[in-house]
């Protein structure tokens, strides 16, 4: 109780200030003229009587002041005015403030715009129910180097009904569909996922209208049934809740709405428009083809109270089952079990905690930089803290007065930064490759302005450090002394406080700069990277078929008229359409063997892609040996495929293919189909430019078409005057076709550079900025060096030394400290940035080039930055120095 009571009291001291002043003051009062009026029928005068009482009452401000220490926090009324004079401090110093604020405003606000993407993506739950409880499932294949792959689905339809850890396992396509919506306005093209009847239901999702879809409709029937997304919804449907129920076509399917979703769900993908089944046909589930074909990606829900250790145990045993029941698919076939947060972060995590690091540094060094400011500032009021000191204020006083002028600054400097931080997420979600993170905007939460205040507080404690220490145990008189001459103890400890913060800023700087030279030195050898292609003077665009296009012959003949219709545009060269284009993947992978081989000399993991006789010289891709596709290569001639270069060094080394022939099994059987080789093709990097050509077999895309072909068309001009061409060549042979995102090649090879080029423009201007910020750091130290140390050179001066001496004085202190602080940070960078290198490219992460450069830049800034103050302390007056001594 009697806690309880302070507390009130305290509390009551505070808010009601004045009324407690007034209360106290009557009871002092009444207590005086109580002990008066004693006084007085004792037999003294009125006078003498007030007198003693005073007396005997004690000092009336002491009780004062007691009484107020009890009622109030003094502490808090201490900090109070240490936060007024600090504004007061701000505004007698306009210029040191405005640095300090813009230094820091750059550093926090930076921090805020990374650390809002690294919330949003990282940090933020899904936006699922319970999604702690959910976990991705995945194959593995040690022959194949599957790691986290796709799932075959009979796999998934035996871990569903066997693995009791689960309460739900549902599914999705790892690759959506295209289709073009008629019927409402213009042609327009929707995005469609394809999943398991219960996929809402795992998730644990509902729509905002309708129903999703049941488990029964997993399986194909006469109907298909659709989820509208909310964006489609509004865009292609106007909004209309009577859609729900009624009959869209798209891509000459008719599929009926059941539902539509939230606006926030945009699973798997933000491009989705519409959720459609997988239709699994219920006679397929024991054909081997539903368990060696994996294009399914699974989640699962686990059950309520079920660790993911535990399921994990039930899930292995399963799959153990399956390889002793299905060895032809499932031998070594394996599968792993994370959180599915994790896997959908996946390896964007890496450059967004490098990047959140670079900030982290960057901040480190505005820190170190006003830091600085502050000891220049502390130099400047020497005499005033001297004489605080002298009359009793105690160094720890000006301690606390120091941290609240610091948090002052700060705490400015994150309002600025917040809205600098806002204006930087803007700009990420506009730079930010398409597929590089799993969201597109980043809000500015709770967690990020909590983020903000803690920072901000952090920075204001940091950088108030060494003012404040170096305040810590000052002797009055000494401070006095050091207050009222030059050179004292005070300047020296003073200079010591500022070298170690420009060595602290020279080491960061380098750390960061070092980390920025690495990832771009990656990134341009990236650049310099053949794909295998000629990318100039081309235009591609794709074009998915409807259903109508249901026999070989159809397909076949509406890609001639397109290709014929085509190559008599104006500037077209060449011609061509393909499955798939270089930096976009392959359609599929298979295992192969060649005719005559041992039982052991099978191939796995070849890719396939389907192109036209004239895909080779619209894209400029050579062919080594051999032909290339022509017109005889037409269904119901022999089944002919080229090879790239990569498969015949690697499975042919010391023959020659041509001619030979192969099959697609891993083992042939009587049934095997064989298809010969005609042909040997440059290598071209399907995925991406970092990663290495893989094995591949090209098909002519008459004997083996596909329901969406990408067009190639070459040019002498621009290609991209060739898209209103090509959308009007398409829409006169079929009006419900649209062509997809036509573009220049040069756009596709410039999106696979993006995600390099991303992270390595963030970290280089972070890293300019923070060599900036250090190079102003040591010129501010060593212009102050220069006025302290003013008379001492006009003295050398006086006594004869050459200004080229003096020059060198203040210079070889710059070095000096920056030799230091280079140290310091070579060693540091050495062991950190390991880290990166599942982001470089060619390029090690203690790449001493890169090393030596950066401590060359530096060294030499350093050099220009020690320069001016250096040539100003040899411009000294001898005459004026010595009147001033």
């Amino acid at each position: 109780m009697s806690m309880l009571k302070a507390l009130r009291a305290r509390l009551r001291g505070l808010v009601f200030r004045r009324d407690g002043d007034a209360e106290l003051a009557e009871e002092i009062r009444f207590h005086i003229e109580q002990e008066a009026a004693a006084n007085e029928r004792r037999g003294m005068s009125p006078a003498e009587a007030r007198r003693r009482a005073l007396a005997h009452f004690g000092g009336v401000q002491n009780v004062r002041e007691e009484h107020r220490d009890v009622r109030r926090a003094r502490w808090i009324e201490d900090f109070a005015g240490d936060v007024r004079f600090a504004f007061r401090a701000l505004r007698r110093t306009p210029g040191l403030a405005i640095a300090a604020i813009v230094t820091l405003a750059v550093g926090i606000g930076a921090n805020v715009a990374i650390f809002s993407a690294v919330n949003a993506v990282v940090l933020q739950p899904l936006p699922f129910a319970d999604p702690q409880r959910l976990v991705m499932l995945s194959e593995d294949n040690p022959e194949k180097n599957w790691v986290r792959n796709f799932v075959a689905p009979a796999n998934y339809l035996d871990w569903r009904a066997r693995v009791d850890a689960f309460s739900d396992v549902a599914a999705y396509s790892s690759f959506n569909s295209t289709g073009a919506l008629v019927g409402f306005g213009e042609p327009r093209l929707l995005e469609m996922a394809r999943v398991t009847g219960n996929y809402f239901s795992t998730l644990g999702v509902r729509p905002i209208l309708g129903r999703t879809l049941t488990d029964e409709e997993t399986w194909a029937s006469g109907s298909r049934s659709a989820v509208l997304s909310h964006r489609t919804w509004r865009d292609a449907f106007a909004s209309d809740s009577s859609i729900v129920g009624r009959t869209i076509s798209v891509g000459g399917r008719p599929f009926q709405v059941v539902g539509v979703m939230s606006p926030d769900f945009a699973f798997p993908s933000e491009s989705v428009d519409l959720w459609t089944s997988l239709a699994f046909d219920r006679g397929n589930v024991a054909n081997a083809e539903f368990r060696r074909a994996h294009w399914l990606r699974v989640i699962a829900r686990l059950k309520p109270g079920v660790t993911v250790a535990r399921a994990d145990a039930q899930f292995q045993t399963v799959v153990r089952q399956l390889q002793v029941e299905y060895p032809e698919t499932n031998r070594v076939m394996g599968a792993d079990i994370v959180p599915l947060h994790e896997f959908l972060v996946g390896d964007t995590r890496l450059p967004l905690l490098v990047l959140l690091g670079s900030v982290a540094l960057l901040l480190l060094i505005a820190c170190a930089n006003v830091g600085s400011l502050l000891l220049v500032q502390a130099a400047g009021r020497e005499r005033e803290s001297a004489v605080r000191l002298a009359i009793g204020a105690g160094s720890g006083r000006l301690v606390r007065q120091s941290i609240a002028e610091g948090l002052v600054l700060s705490s400015i400097g994150g309002v600025f930064g917040l809205a600098l931080g806002w204006a930087g997420t803007h700009v990420l979600e506009r730079m930010q490759p398409p597929e590089m993170l799993r969201v597109h905007h980043f809000a500015m939460d709770a967690s990020v302005l909590a983020y903000v205040t803690l920072i901000s507080c952090a920075s204001g404690v940091l950088f108030s450090i060494a003012p404040a220490l170096r305040l810590r145990g000052r002797d009055p008189a000494e401070a006095l002394r050091s207050g009222t001459t030059r050179g004292g103890t005070a300047s020296k400890r003073a200079r010591r406080w500022g070298d170690m913060l420009v060595v602290g800023e020279v080491a960061l700087a380098l750390l960061l700069t070092v980390g920025a030279g690495l990832v771009a030195q990656s990134f341009w050898r990236l650049r310099q990277v053949n794909g295998g292609f000629d990318a100039n003077g081309v235009l591609v665009a794709k074009v998915a078929l409807s259903q109508r296009y249901d026999s070989l012959s159809s397909v076949v003949g509406f890609w001639n008229r397109v290709m014929d219709r085509s190559r008599a545009l104006p500037g077209v060269t060449a011609a061509a359409h393909a499955s798939s284009l270089p930096l976009l993947g392959y359609s599929y992978t298979s295992d192969f063997t060649a005719e005559g081989r041992s039982a052991d000399g099978y191939g796995v993991e070849v890719a396939h892609r389907s192109v036209s006789r004239d895909y080779f010289r619209a894209l400029r891709v050579p062919i080594i040996r051999g032909r290339a596709f022509t017109e005889q290569d037409r269904p119901g001639s022999e089944p002919v495929v080229i090879i790239n270069e990569r498969l015949a060094k690697q499975y042919f080394p010391n023959e020659d293919p041509i001619g030979k022939r192969v099959t697609f099994d891993r083992v042939a059987t009587p049934q095997s189909q064989w298809r010969r080789i005609v042909g040997v093709a440059g290598d071209e990097r399907q995925a991406s430019l970092s990663a290495a050509p893989q094995i591949e077999f090209l098909h002519p895309i008459d004997q083996q078409p596909w329901g969406a072909d990408f067009v190639v068309l070459r040019t002498a001009g621009d290609p991209a005057a060739l898209a209103p061409l090509l959308r009007g060549v398409v829409r006169d042979i079929d009006p419900s076709l649209v062509v997809q995102a036509a573009r220049p090649m040069r756009q596709i090879r410039d999106a696979s550079l993006a995600r390099a080029r991303f992270l390595t423009t963030l970290l280089f201007a972070f890293a300019v900025v923070g060599l900036t910020l250090s190079i102003v750091g040591v010129y501010g130290m060593l212009a102050q060096l220069a006025r302290n140390r003013t008379r001492e050179m006009g003295i050398r001066l006086a006594l004869g030394a050459p200004r080229s001496g003096v020059r060198w004085l203040v210079v070889r202190h710059g070095l000096a400290i920056t030799a230091t602080g280079l140290a310091i940070g070579a060693v540091v960078s050495l062991v950190s940035t390991r880290a990166m290198t599942a982001l470089l490219f060619e390029t090690p992460p203690n790449d001493p080039l890169t090393l030596a450069a950066v401590a060359l830049l530096l060294t030499l800034t350093s050099v220009v930055a020690s320069w001016v103050p250096a040539r100003r302390a040899s411009l000294a007056d001898p005459a004026a120095a010595l009147r001033e001594g």
